[in-house]
């Protein structure tokens, strides 16, 4: 808005004009609306696109599988983990699940895996199977897979203590305790109350895969 003074010129080093009050106000047209607004608009701080407060920051997750179908150990047939996001990864530590591209350290990369196969394969002992979700940082999974790779495949029946020496004491597992022991271990990430979703099946596990979580939103 433009300031008129009581002398009839413009503030800010406007022309004198004596007749201004007289004249009357200068109808504003729709145009100079228009012009003012976008003008205005643009020296506005862009909340939406530059804080970004409000829906966080997209990440990704760590995933922990475990298989408690009965056994000759009991309730413990398996443990395993995988990470999505820019550069996924499955470890399946003294496990037999076959794929063609799998290595001596159990672990598969980028497209060559699928987690809805990989839950089937579990599921073919029986429907107790588990899938907990964690959200991650990129850090956080540096790490794990730096793990993962100096584990590498594990040892006769050491699927669990090599999933938890990858995972304890990294972000959201930092309770996290060591032990060799499927059902034990879902029990511990399920009392920590740390996980952001679980599946039980592969429509299930779809559907927490499609769900992008964010830091700074709510779960």
């Amino acid at each position: 808005m433009i300031r008129i003074n009581k002398r009839g010129s413009v503030a800010f080093g406007g022309k004198p004009n004596d007749d201004m009050y007289e004249r009357g106000p200068r109808p504003t047209t729709a145009l100079e609306l228009r012009d003012f607004g976008e003008e205005a608009n643009s020296r506005l701080p862009k909340w939406g696109t530059e804080r970004g407060s409000d829906k966080g920051v997209e990440v990704a997750a760590t995933y922990v599988m475990s298989n408690t179908n009965p056994s000759v150990l009991g309730d413990n047939t398996h443990t395993g983990v995988f990470i999505d996001g820019d550069d996924p990864v499955l470890w399946d530590p003294a496990g037999n699940y076959t794929h063609r591209e799998i290595g001596s350290g159990r672990t598969l990369y980028g497209s060559e895996f699928s987690p809805e196969d990989y839950l089937r394969f579990q599921l073919t002992d029986g429907p107790d199977v588990t899938v907990r979700k964690f959200n991650t940082t990129p850090e956080q999974e540096a790490e794990i897979k730096k793990r993962i790779d100096d584990i590498g495949g594990g040892g006769f029946l050491t699927c669990t203590k090599n999933v938890t020496e990858a995972i304890s004491g990294i972000g959201p597992f930092g309770e996290v305790e060591e032990n060799w022991w499927p059902a034990k271990l879902d029990n511990q990430l399920r009392s920590l109350d740390k996980h952001v979703g679980e599946a039980n099946d592969v429509q299930s596990l779809r559907h927490l895969l499609a769900k992008k979580n964010r830091l700074g939103a709510s779960k």
